[in-house]
């Protein structure tokens, strides 16, 4: 006998941050069910209430791969959706950009209701970076598919006030239950991510910062992550011996760091793969300058997560981002590190030197980063969703 969930959580890339939200949710609302392709969550010690069945990994190799694991989960989802049943309310990610086709084709079909949050504003991205153009066919059709969407979901979530606002210029919010989209930030898991002393930190030792001024960018090497103003800023103080530049991810910008350190020949320049889960505490907490890239056209698209996880660990944050972006209002409004305008590479190269030569400065923006965490960007955020989805589902069923 199929087991009956109440909640099915849809997200091919569900890392620590969604794992943890979902496992908040089904402790009220179990029995829960995610379908993730994310191997640190498929190897996650399990919990009671949340099942976690294994499904396509996303692969960010070239287009080609990205393309082939998005059909990959889509299918393998459609297909293991319709077979649980018609009772749960579906819980579904913009990852991959096209899977909300699934909530709209089961609400039609067999009148099945859904949740969607909105990660990162697809096709928006894929305009302001490429491949795609405002007036083409296929902008057009995934507009449509997006207003469809949306409009027939219970609720729509995003991470941002900017990133609402760009969502309500393409559908009729009032169309949802919730009658506007709801924004609840990201967060870090603040008693899993926290600062630690260098000397103590294996990843520090490993790697030899424990004397270094780190500056790290840590997350996807995508189209819209300006890498290369940190690489030009690597280059620039390739002779200063105090400073150190971590770069550690995979994706479309992987070649450009890994040709830049050759060509350059930048020993101030460490280059690593994705790390495993179990030691991301050690590795953010590493570095003493976080840096948060977002190229310009970026703002109001998307809110990266790693911004929530360097203030947990602690890390003062270099925003290479518009001054009018979301991480840029972070900075300001808690004060816990500086804004740099893609592209100014002095201005970034300053901005280091400054803090190295300005270690009460620099613990001052350390400390506010790790306060703001504390304060608003904690796992305490779950309890958001679960303030919404009670008027979805609710708290007697």
């Amino acid at each position: 006998m199929i087991k009956k969930y109440k909640i099915i959580f849809i997200n091919q890339m569900a890392g620590p941050l969604f794992r943890e939200m979902a496992e908040d949710i089904s402790k009220r609302l179990s029995p829960a069910l995610l379908f993730t392709g994310h191997p640190d969550t498929l190897k996650a010690t399990p919990i009671a209430t949340l099942s976690i069945i294994a499904t396509p990994e996303y692969r960010r190799k070239n287009n080609a791969t990205r393309i082939l694991s998005w059909i990959q989960y889509f299918i393998c989802v459609l297909i293991r959706c319709w077979c649980q049943g018609r009772g749960a309310l579906l819980f579904i990610v913009s990852n991959p950009p096209f899977i909300g086709i699934i909530g709209y084709l089961f609400k039609r079909l067999r009148g099945q209701r859904y949740v969607f949050l909105v990660y990162d504003l697809v096709p928006d991205v894929l305009i302001k970076f490429g491949p795609l153009k405002e007036s083409g066919v296929i902008t057009r059709l995934w507009r449509r598919m997006n207003r469809l969407v949306w409009e027939n979901a219970e609720i729509v979530f995003t991470l941002s006030d900017q990133m609402a606002g760009n969502l309500e210029r393409w559908f009729d919010v009032q169309k949802t239950r919730a009658g506007k989209v709801i924004v609840i930030p990201n967060w870090a898991d603040v008693d899993w991510i926290r600062p630690m002393a260098k000397d103590k930190n294996e990843f520090a030792r490993k790697y030899k910062q424990v004397e270094k001024l780190t500056v790290m960018y840590s997350g996807n090497l995508g189209a819209a992550h300006d890498i290369e103003t940190m690489l030009g800023s690597a280059k620039r103080l390739k002779e200063n011996d105090a400073v150190h530049f971590m770069i550690i991810g995979d994706g479309a910008k992987k070649d450009l760091v890994e040709k830049a350190k050759l060509e350059a020949g930048l020993d101030n320049l460490t280059v690593l793969p994705i790390q495993p889960e179990k030691i991301l505490p050690a590795l953010l907490s590493t570095g003493d300058l976080a840096v948060i890239s977002l190229d310009n056209g970026s703002e109001g698209l998307m809110v990266p997560s790693k911004t929530y996880y360097s203030m947990a660990a602690g890390a003062a944050l270099i925003g290479l981002c518009d001054k009018n972006c979301e991480v840029a209002r972070i900075i300001s409004r808690y004060e816990c590190g500086i804004v740099v305008t893609p592209g100014d590479i002095d201005a970034m190269m300053d901005g280091i030197i400054d803090l190295l030569g300005d270690k009460s400065k620099l613990n001052h923006y350390r400390a506010n980063s790790r306060i703001a965490a504390e304060k608003f960007y904690s796992r305490k955020n779950t309890s958001q969703y679960l303030e919404a989805l009670a008027t979805v589902i609710p708290s007697e069923q």
